[in-house]
C-alpha cells in the first residue's frame, strides 16, 4: 500500500494535467507531483529522454527494465514490460533482462547492458568500461545512456521507498514476470 499521499491530478495547473494525461494519469505522477518544486524539471528531461533519438524505443526499454530489475522495482516494471514488447522485445529477452543472461542480444545492447549492471551494482565505472562504453556509443551517447539509468535508479528508489500501488491495468501485466 502506498506509504505516501498521491497527489489530486484535478487539483493541479492545465499544462500537468495534460502532461500526465497524454501519459495515462498514473500514480507515479501522482506520487511526483508532491514535490511541485522539480516536477516539471524532472517531465521535461524525461520527456526529452524519450524525445532523443540517440537510443531507440527497444534499447531504451531494454536499459528501463534491467535498471528496474536491478533495483527490484515492481512499479517501474510493470509500467515498463508492455512499453519493452511494444518496442519489440521478444519474452525470451523480457526474460533475459530479470536473470542477466544476455547471449540474445546484440553487440551495442550488450555493452549498455554492462554499463547498466556495473553502474547499478557497484554505483561505478570501471575506466575499462568507461572505454568500452564509448567505443560503441561515443562519449554523447554514453553520457546519455548514464543519464538515462540515472533517471530510472532514482525513480525505483522513490518508488521503492514510497511502495507505490501499481496502476489497475499495469498489474495484470506484472503477473507471471520473473522477478
Amino acid at each position: 500500500m502506498t506509504r505516501v499521499r498521491l497527489a489530486d491530478l484535478e487539483q493541479q495547473p492545465e499544462s500537468i494535467r495534460e502532461w500526465a494525461a497524454r501519459r495515462g494519469n498514473l500514480n507515479v505522477f501522482r506520487l511526483l507531483l508532491n514535490a511541485p518544486n522539480v516536477f516539471p524539471g524532472w517531465t521535461r528531461m524525461l520527456d526529452e529522454l524519450y524525445a532523443s533519438p540517440t537510443f531507440d524505443n527497444r534499447l531504451r526499454e531494454i536499459i528501463v527494465l534491467r535498471v528496474a530489475h536491478l533495483q527490484g522495482s515492481e512499479y517501474e516494471l510493470a509500467q515498463h514490460l508492455p512499453l519493452g514488447r511494444a518496442a519489440g522485445l521478444t519474452d525470451q529477452e523480457l526474460d533475459a533482462l530479470a536473470t542477466g543472461e544476455f547471449a540474445g542480444f546484440d553487440r551495442k545492447e550488450r555493452a549498455a547492458l554492462d554499463v547498466v549492471d556495473e553502474l547499478c551494482t557497484t554505483r561505478r565505472l570501471r575506466p575499462e568500461s568507461v572505454a568500452a562504453g564509448r567505443k560503441v556509443f561515443g562519449d554523447e551517447a554514453l553520457t546519455e545512456l548514464l543519464m538515462l539509468v540515472s533517471c530510472y535508479y532514482g525513480l525505483a528508489l522513490v518508488l521503492n521507498a514510497a511502495d507505490l500501488d501499481i496502476d489497475g491495468p499495469a498489474r495484470s501485466m506484472i503477473e507471471g514476470q520473473p522477478r
